[in-house]
């Protein structure tokens, strides 16, 4: 969880926002590239519908750089 002035509104007001993140980390590959390896999602995160996304910007190449 990022930040705490959300839990404090939620706590004094009845509602507030919580960032939630992945634990995340970058390993050099054999053949020289670099990968992001997901080791951690939040609960509220789908798998398979992450997958799906992540192939989704890989295919269209809306960030450059990513590939299968």
């Amino acid at each position: 969880m990022l930040g705490k002035s959300g839990i404090k509104d939620a706590y004094l007001k009845g509602k507030g926002s919580i960032i939630i993140r992945a634990k995340t980390s970058v390993e050099n590959s054999k053949k020289g590239r670099e990968s992001i390896i997901i080791s951690e999602i939040p609960y509220s995160v789908k798998k398979s519908q992450l997958i799906e996304n992540i192939a989704k910007v890989a295919k269209e190449k809306i960030i450059d750089g990513i590939s299968n």
